[in-house]
Formats: structure tokens, C-alpha cells, sequence
């Protein structure tokens, strides 16, 4: 059983990995051609709309996903309660969004949100649309099936971004490949799936999936504060121009580093799901888990960390040099919330709901409380300081209470990652001061990206005796060998 497990977890990973390694670099050249045809001001309009149907959203989902996939009696019932009700909420949100838009295009004199968040908030009905299909496929480890639809509508939103920026449709074209994205993944989640809705609903059911859901709820709200609103903040204090900034150091800084824990969000929960009664496999996946998002995303962050003036300068130029420093600082916050999603997923697995969103909630708390005072008299680099706290602090949270729940003693926490993070600074500060001598230029950024990984990978293969490449073989032979039983 456990070989069974962790070869279905690596063909996943396998899968999901492929499907992201193509979502990001399709995601990043998108990123990358936006701020080449849109003004500062179209992607601070469009990272406001975001903020606000993004609000909207967390009234949808009332942690129903996560509730589902740890269900054991009466599925089928349950799958058609939590589709009915999420259906029927996403609608009545669709409509709340033109008072919500409203509103926010006054608070922020800008008549551009009211459309945006209406267009937006369409996409709910098409996450609701997909929540039960994807729910079946990750409960039955098929992550192809799940990963498939949303890593394509993914893909189809960032090349139909390109499109419509090419065409100058300005803060539309996010918007727009958005909205695109997520009714084609949905129709592939569907397409995919043997599931079709029901009429059946039971109240019953309904109050015992938000029971649960209450405190996932809770994590998920108190999750999107500590992570967005420093963009409402932003566009409130200094303008959607600097918000515009700050919104392409975000992306580069802590979503391009965060792709790797999306990575093992996907594959994690439901596999430290089904381990969650044994405290010693709990430990292991949790602990491997640790190792591999560290391999990574240590190299990423770092790397970003280190080549942001480069290539900033070199692809934009001077005029986008505000989005440096935050881009920087940004980085390691990413990295810092890549573990505290890792460890998240373990205290949900044990269903401690309730913790996460405690811990979630003191982020929140801390990030409201120092973010005006901090973007009102640091601008841009006050903002990315206090983004970079909260992620200290709810990093600190999560890890800690993960560590007790599991029994992960904090040296074999900080022994999965010492090796990367080692390898990262080793190979980053001499790169660091050599590029700060070098013109920026886009073939000192391509040699400076390349040579980093280079280094990065031989310092690692040396502290880790050559386990580093061996264990990456191993897990890539055992999920091209294993079969699916």
C-alpha cells in the first residue's frame, strides 16, 4: 500500500509538473509581453478587480472542495448538496457585483472597476461548474483528470491575454482571458469526468459540509486578506500606476516561486489524506514533501531575488524600475509562504481546520494592521517589508503547528530544507555582485539565469553526497513505471 501510494503521488506529480512546467512558461511569457502593451494603470485596474471578485469568491466556496475531498459516507449525495448550493451562490454573487463595483469605483475614483468586477465574477459560475468533477478525480488520486482541465483553461487565459493585449484591448485583456480560461477549463472538467449534477439536495448534508467548511472558510478568508490586500491598499494610497508596479513584482516575487508549492498543493493534500491515521507515513510524505518544494523553489526565489534589476531593466527598461526592490523582497516572501502552504496542507489532512485558520487569522491581523502605515511612508518598499513579515509570521505559524500535530521535530523540519537554502546563497551572492558590475542587457540575463541554475545544482549535488540528481531520477523512473491500480 504505501509503494502503491507514493507511485500514484509520483506519476501525479509527474503529470501535474508537465501541466505546470507548460501553464508557467505559457503564465510567464504572458507576464512578461503585458507590461509591453499595457500602461501601469491597466494592470493596476485590472489587480483592484481581481482584488474585489476575488472577495466576492470567498463567499462561494465556503470551504465545500476541501470538505468533500475527506468525505467518506453518503459521496454521492454530497457531491450533488455542495454542487446545488455552490451554484446557487455563485449566481447571487454574479448579481452583487455591479453594487460591489460600483462601490469600489467610487472609493477609488476609477468608473473602469464597476465592468471589470461584473466580468470577473462571471468566471464564478464556471469554478462552480468544475468544483465537483475536480473534487472526484483528486479523492480517486487521478490527477490527471484533474490537473488536465485546469492547467489547459490556465493556458488558454494566458494566450488569450497575449491576443487581446496585442489587440489593444488594454486593462480588458486580463480580464477578458480570464473569464475564457475558466469556462474552458470548466468544459473540460466536465467533459472529462462520468459525474452529472443531480437535483438532490439535502439539508442535512448541506449544514454538516459547511460545518466543516466553516474554519477552512475562515483560513481561506483570512489566506486572501494576508495575501491581497496590500493591492487595495496600494491602489487606495498611491494610485492604480504604482499599484501596476507593485502588481508585476508580485507576480515575479511570490506567484512565480508559489507555482511549485501549487504543485505539491495539488498532489499533498489528498495524499497526506489518506496517511493522516499513520503518524510515521504522515511524517515521511510531509518530510518529502519539504525536501522537493525546497529543491525547487529555493532556486526560484533566489534566483528571482538576485536577477530582478537585470531584468527588469533589460526587458522594460527604466521605466518599470519602481517594480525592482518590491520584486526582490517579494521573492523571499514567496518562498516563506511556499511552506506555509506546505505545512497548511498537513494540518488540514489531520483536520485541524480550526488551527489553520487561527494562524491564517493572526497573518491577516498583522498584515492590516502594519501595511497603511507602511505603504503611506515607505511606498512600494514599506508595502513589499510588510508583505515580507506577514509571510515570516504566518510561515512561523503554520510550521510550528504543523511540527506538534504531525511530530516533525523542528531539526528535521529545518534538515529538509538546509541543503537548498544553502546551495541558494552560495550560488546567488557572487552572481549578485557580478551582475551589479555587468551592463543590463538581455544576454547577461539568459547567461546569468542559466549559470545560476548551473551552480545552483552542482553545490547541491556536492552537499548532498549526490543524492540530489539520484533522488529526482528515482522519482521520476517510479512514476514513469508505476501503474495505477
Amino acid at each position: 500500500m504505501v509503494a502503491s501510494l507514493r507511485g500514484r503521488a509520483a506519476r501525479g506529480a509527474l503529470h501535474v509538473l508537465a501541466l505546470k512546467a507548460i501553464g508557467t512558461v505559457v503564465g510567464r511569457l504572458s507576464e512578461i509581453i503585458l507590461p509591453l502593451f499595457l500602461l501601469p494603470a491597466d494592470l493596476g485596474v485590472f489587480a483592484l478587480a481581481a482584488f474585489f471578485s476575488g472577495l466576492l469568491a470567498l463567499g462561494g466556496e465556503l470551504g465545500m472542495s476541501t470538505a468533500l475531498v475527506r468525505w467518506k459516507d453518503r459521496f454521492a449525495e454530497a457531491a450533488n448538496t455542495a454542487f446545488v448550493l455552490r451554484l446557487a451562490l455563485a449566481v447571487a454573487l454574479v448579481g452583487g457585483s455591479l453594487a460591489l463595483g460600483w462601490g469600489a469605483s467610487q472609493i477609488y475614483a476609477e468608473p473602469r472597476l464597476t465592468g471589470a468586477i461584473v466580468v470577473l465574477s462571471v468566471g464564478l459560475v464556471f469554478q462552480a461548474i468544475a468544483m465537483v468533477p475536480r473534487v472526484i478525480a483528486t479523492r480517486d488520486l487521478d490527477f490527471l483528470k484533474a490537473g488536465v482541465p485546469d492547467s489547459a483553461g490556465k493556458i488558454a487565459a494566458a494566450v488569450a491575454t497575449i491576443g487581446f493585449a496585442v489587440f489593444s484591448f488594454a486593462y480588458w485583456s486580463p480580464i477578458y482571458g480570464a473569464v475564457l480560461g475558466l469556462a474552458f477549463g470548466a468544459g473540460l472538467q466536465v467533459a472529462f469526468s462520468k459525474w452529472r449534477p443531480r437535483r438532490e439536495f439535502r439539508r442535512d448534508l448541506a449544514k454538516e459540509i459547511v460545518r466543516f467548511g466553516k474554519f477552512v472558510s475562515l483560513s481561506v478568508f483570512a489566506n486572501f486578506i494576508g495575501h491581497s490586500v496590500d493591492a487595495a491598499i496600494v491602489g487606495l494610497l498611491l494610485g492604480v500606476s504604482s499599484l501596476g508596479f507593485y502588481a508585476v513584482a508580485y507576480s515575479w516575487g511570490v506567484y512565480f516561486p508559489s507555482n511549485i508549492s501549487s504543485v505539491l498543493a495539488a498532489i499533498s493534500y489528498p495524499v497526506l489524506s489518506h496517511v493522516s491515521d499513520s503518524s510515521e507515513r504522515l511524517k515521511r510524505v510531509l518530510s518529502e514533501n519539504l525536501r522537493y518544494f525546497s529543491y525547487v523553489s529555493v532556486c526560484l526565489s533566489v534566483g528571482v531575488a538576485v536577477l530582478a534589476p537585470v531584468f527588469v531593466l533589460s526587458i522594460y527598461g527604466g521605466v518599470w524600475s519602481p517594480a525592482i526592490a518590491p520584486m526582490r523582497l517579494l521573492a523571499i516572501a514567496g518562498l516563506l509562504l511556499g511552506y506555509a502552504g506546505i505545512a497548511q496542507d498537513a494540518l488540514l489532512a489531520r483536520g485541524l481546520s480550526r488551527t489553520v485558520s487561527l494562524v491564517s487569522g493572526l497573518e491577516a491581523i498583522f498584515l492590516l494592521v502594519l501595511l497603511a502605515p507602511a505603504t503611506l511612508y515607505g511606498g512600494l518598499l514599506g508595502t513589499s517589508l510588510a508583505a515580507l513579515a506577514a509571510a515570516v509570521v504566518v510561515a512561523f505559524g503554520m510550521s510550528r503547528a504543523a511540527a506538534r500535530a504531525v511530530g516533525l521535530s523542528w531539526r528535521a523540519w529545518a534538515g529538509a530544507a538546509r541543503d537548498a537554502l544553502i546551495a541558494g546563497v552560495v550560488t546567488g551572492v557572487p552572481l549578485a555582485i557580478l551582475t551589479f558590475f555587468l551592463p543590463t542587457s538581455l544576454p547577461v540575463l539568459l547567461l546569468g539565469a542559466a549559470s545560476f541554475i548551473a551552480g545552483y545544482v552542482g553545490v547541491l549535488q556536492v552537499l548532498t553526497r549526490g543524492q540530489f540528481l539520484g533522488e529526482l531520477r528515482n522519482i521520476l523512473h517510479m512514476a514513469l513505471r508505476t501503474r495505477l491500480e
